[in-house]
């Protein structure tokens, strides 16, 4: 829990500033209504919070982490429950340890509430399964709804979990029932925005997925990426990892909910379907925007590695224990080189490169900036900002005819030699940031 709750006050980064600026701080209107999609329900709970205490980078991640908590607790305590403790402990190592999740759970987006929505829909789809009880079909529906309200993507996991849900004639009426109510309120939350929802996935953020990637799809572009690397894109298709992914199949292959029929429905069809459907409509995918898939795969990634370990003292599988052994050893190695990083410094340090201006410049200084996106440092720093050219940089920097503010991020954009950086005289601030080429660069230099 620490690494969640601490450095929540760290400055925003893009994507966050983009949030902020262009949909909580409008308001209803723009989050529901306006001509761009954007995480909405999570849009809608931020600008509750920030109108009631005030705009913070605190009170602006809290509806990530607590849910993202909540949901790491739920379906935890429901493996210790079903499969004893240390299939739950498990599930709780690899849900904290992830350097995706790590990263994505503290941001100022839905990725929490997501993962909460997925996590409590799952526990509900198979409790209600094995008892009929109403409110497990409830909390499926309201899981659902919140999850699909918040990323447009979840709805093919809540639909393909559903059908597999109504294929149980013990719960089919009602659950059929809670499926169309749920749906109408999702196809009216969206309505303002249908053309949006169906341009989002032609956004060429990430990759396609390949026909041939098809079937190793849920390794290659949502599970392996979450356990190597923070906020990574998906894997180059290549035989190096074939490997992993055996091994990776082989310690799933042993979780006992895949010999339940239809519990191995629930968890596998929304996981199916969502890559399916992505897969046809050729659509552009990135690791983060599909981590509420993330919780199926440890289910059946902790429970067959559970299984695996119990049965060390009487029947071992020499094989897949050594397969365990490897997973949890790759996954402390990744966390433990992001963690530190992550609870220290910002995803992108805006707020301390603007602080470093504000501190050491007067208000007329001209303020130039060589970076792949201003808007972070426009939100901090409310100066003009004149963005450069690769072309313009060294004239407008070294030939100026007065003290000038150089900021500059080596992520995105083409390197460049400024030659006037060692001048006499030069000040250069550093502030730290754990993505993004793990830097921002502030030169106060004087003119030539």
């Amino acid at each position: 829990m620490s690494t969640r709750l601490a450095g929540l006050d760290s400055s925003l980064w893009h994507d966050e500033v983009v949030a902020v600026v262009e949909f909580i701080r409008a308001g209803p209107g723009e989050i529901l209504a306006g001509p761009d999609l954007s995480h909405e329900l999570f849009g809608i709970l931020a600008w509750a919070t920030t109108s009631v205490v005030g705009e913070s980078e605190i009170a602006l991640r809290v509806w990530s982490v607590v849910p993202f908590l909540l949901g790491v607790a739920v379906v935890t305590l429901w493996l210790h429950a079903r499969l004893g403790a240390l299939a739950g402990i498990l599930f709780l190592f690899f849900a904290t340890a992830s350097p995706l999740l790590l990263d994505i759970s503290r941001q100022a987006r839905g990725y929490g509430l997501a993962f909460l929505a997925i996590g409590v829909l799952l526990v509900a789809a198979i409790e209600a399964s094995r008892t009929s009880r109403g409110w497990y079909l409830a909390a499926f529906c309201v899981a659902g709804v919140v999850g699909t309200c918040t990323l447009p993507q979840f709805g093919i996991a809540f639909v393909a979990t559903g059908i597999a849900l109504i294929t149980d004639s013990r719960v089919r009426r009602r659950a059929a029932l809670g499926m169309g109510v749920s749906l109408a309120v999702i196809a009216a939350w969206y309505a303002p925005h249908i053309g949006e929802v169906r341009g989002a996935s032609r956004i060429e953020d990430g990759v396609q997925i390949g026909t041939l990637e098809l079937l190793v799809s849920p390794f290659q572009h949502v599970l392996i990426p979450a356990l190597l690397w923070i906020d990574g894109t998906v894997l180059v298709a290549s035989i190096v990892w074939i490997p992993l992914v055996l091994l990776i199949a082989a310690v799933m292959a042993s979780s006992p909910l895949l010999r339940n029929r239809r519990a191995a429905a629930l968890l596998c069809s929304g996981v199916v379907a969502t890559l399916v459907v992505l897969w046809l409509a050729q659509a552009y995918v990135i690791p983060r925007y599909l981590s509420f898939l993330l919780v199926p795969l440890f289910v059946l990634l902790a429970s067959g590695m559970s299984a695996i370990l119990h049965r060390i003292t009487s029947r071992p599988a020499l094989l897949r224990t050594l397969a365990c052994a490897a997973l949890v050893g790759i996954v402390a190695f990744t966390f433990l080189s992001a963690v530190f990083d992550v609870v220290r410094y910002p995803r992108e340090a805006y707020r301390d490169a603007a602080r470093a201006v504000e501190r050491d410049t007067a208000p007329g200084t001209p303020i130039l900036a060589y970076i792949r996106n201003s808007e972070g440092l426009e939100f901090y720093l409310d100066r003009p900002i004149r963005t450069l050219e690769q072309a313009d940089v060294d004239t407008a920097v070294c030939e100026s005819e007065e003290l000038v503010a150089f900021v500059t991020q080596p992520f995105g954009i083409p390197d460049v030699e400024v030659s006037c950086l060692d001048r006499p005289g030069t000040r250069h601030f550093r502030a730290r940031q754990y993505a993004r080429g793990g830097e921002m660069n502030f030169w106060l230099v004087p003119p030539g």
